[in-house]
């Protein structure tokens, strides 16, 4: 009986002195009397271990706690990169936009700038969705850019930029055809029109310009179905769509043969 007590005296030391060992393995805890640097240096380790979720705790106090601090805008922006990288990209623009706007001197805003337009683009869905966080998106690319036009992240901006111009132009030649389909012919050459004239550099200006030519010919307008194939060819030289638009241009010509005849 003794000899069990014993063992099980033996076992409750070892548990606490694995415990102690874990506990003191954990690192050091927050001191009241640290200094903001000390404490942002605190966060930044754990945010450093992708420890996101503590990390947001911990630079929150910094922020709050120490304010005019050196260490505060850096704080703020990994804040704000805390949430991103937790997948929370509504919330870290909204963190992007505070270090922006309150601490405008920052050396950190041009990166809250690239990373505001980032939160916006992780958000930005497929063509047929609703855009509006491809064009926040787009807008603060363009602003980046526009503002620090030699900062690292400028190519990788620019080609980020041209692939939400892309998708935005997509979206209206989804709804050109669209209308095309449903014999809305008049709406359907509005959406074909903002493509040409806003989004030229994509590729979707040149199977815009063919759409319209198409919506004409559905419409037996031949002669201005003519004058689309014509500028289409122009244009577009080298385009896919070349042999069809050269079909359909001898038939369009041929049918204002038949008028001219009658």
């Amino acid at each position: 009986m003794e000899r069990m007590k014993e063992k099980i005296v033996r076992r409750g030391i070892h548990f606490v002195l694995i415990i102690a060992f874990v506990w003191g393995c954990g690192g050091r805890k927050p001191d009241p009397n640290w200094t903001a640097e000390e404490y942002f240096h605190y966060a930044k380790q754990k945010y450093d271990d992708e420890d996101y979720f503590d990390a947001v705790n911990d630079f929150t106090v910094v922020i709050l706690r120490f304010a005019g601090s050196s260490v505060a805008d850096s704080a703020q922006y990994y804040l704000a990169c805390s949430h991103f990288y937790m997948d929370e990209y509504i919330i870290s623009a909204a963190e992007f936009e505070k270090l922006i706007n309150n601490m405008a001197q920052s050396p950190l805003v041009p990166d809250a700038q690239y990373m505001l337009a980032e939160s916006y683009y992780q958000l930005s869905p497929r063509a047929a969705l609703d855009q509006e966080y491809t064009i926040k998106a787009l807008r603060e690319f363009q602003s980046f850019v526009e503002e620090n036009p030699l900062n690292q992240h400028r190519t990788e901006a620019e080609k980020k930029i041209a692939e939400l111009r892309e998708k935005l132009a997509q979206k209206q030649w989804l709804n050109a055809e669209l209308y095309r389909k449903m014999q809305e012919y008049n709406s359907s050459l509005i959406y074909y029109d903002v493509i040409i004239e806003k989004y030229y550099d994509t590729d979707y200006a040149e199977k815009a310009q063919y759409g319209k030519s198409l919506v004409y010919m559905d419409m037996k307008d031949y002669l201005k179905a003519k004058e689309q194939l014509l500028l289409f060819k122009e244009k577009f030289p080298n385009s896919e769509l070349t042999d069809s638009a050269e079909k359909n241009l001898q038939e369009v010509i041929k049918e204002l043969e038949k008028h001219d005849k009658k």
